[in-house]
């Protein structure tokens, strides 16, 4: 198990703040929010939503990577979660978001990409991921002759994002220097090194990082290994058009192909 599976599953989840116990001395101050610990503090706040607060919510649980780190074969690589009202809502107030929290941060057997689960589609995070990935699940669906549903299912159970920082902000404020002594940002970027680079030159799986790649030292020289710069980074467009969603749909093509030769593309879910 590499460190970075291992370090979130033994994260205590129910002790405040939500910081991994090496950072809550190397994260400085000046970039935490203060902490509120239930819906009612949170929307009682006298600056409740001022901008523009780019500080890190260290009473919202982590989110150091969204999907099933083991069985997916699509990882995008991410800056840090984004925020909203609806992330102290969801964590304090419906429980079984918590819990699906949780069980992603621990990575439990079951876990997959919980922002494309349509019980939690009233969640922002929902609404950032579908809208980005709906018209590739929909191109995806129509190729392979299955419903709409059963092709963002399948999205689901294939696509991981991982973050380099893994605490809310609504907009990303953390200095290089700082960023770079985080404990989290090494491993996570030890994971994408020695598993996630070694399977995309198998062709074992794609990488496709949409934002801050340069920060992601990856190589390129890798076909199975896409990243996005400039106005494309800002973007970060995962559509058909869209170099990432052109890889996307045809590294699900080839493994249809592949896994049912004789069926040519179609893929059952």
């Amino acid at each position: 198990m590499h460190q970075l599976v291992s370090t979130w599953k033994n994260f205590d989840s129910d002790q405040l703040p939500y910081l991994l116990p090496e950072e809550q001395e190397t994260l400085p101050k000046r970039f935490l929010n203060d902490s509120h610990n239930n819906w009612n503090d949170y929307i009682s706040d006298p600056d409740f939503w001022a901008p523009p607060d780019k500080r890190f919510h260290p009473s919202l649980l982590p989110i150091p990577f969204v999907g099933n780190l083991k069985n997916a074969s699509v990882y995008l690589l991410m800056l840090n979660p984004g925020f909203g009202p609806h992330d102290y809502f969801g964590e304090y107030a419906v429980s079984e978001y918590r819990e699906a929290l949780k069980s992603n941060i621990r990575q439990q057997p079951n876990c997959s990409f919980l922002f494309l689960d349509p019980r939690y589609s009233w969640h922002g995070g929902y609404d950032y991921w579908h809208k980005k990935l709906q018209k590739s699940i929909s191109e995806f669906a129509d190729k392979t002759n299955i419903s709409y549903g059963n092709a963002q299912c399948y999205f689901k159970s294939q696509i991981a994002a991982l973050e380099l920082v893994p605490y809310h902000s609504s907009k990303f404020a953390l200095t290089k220097g700082v960023q770079n002594n985080l404990h989290f940002v090494k491993l996570i970027r030890s994971f994408v090194r020695d598993i996630l680079i070694p399977r995309a030159k198998n062709s074992e799986c794609l990488i496709i990082a949409t934002r801050a790649s340069k920060h992601w030292e990856l190589p390129d020289d890798c076909k199975n290994i896409v990243t996005y710069t400039g106005a494309e980074a800002h973007s970060a467009h995962l559509t058909p058009n869209s170099r990432g969603g052109k890889a996307i749909l045809n590294f699900f093509s080839r493994k249809a192909s592949i896994s049912h030769p004789r069926k040519g593309v179609g893929m059952p879910v």
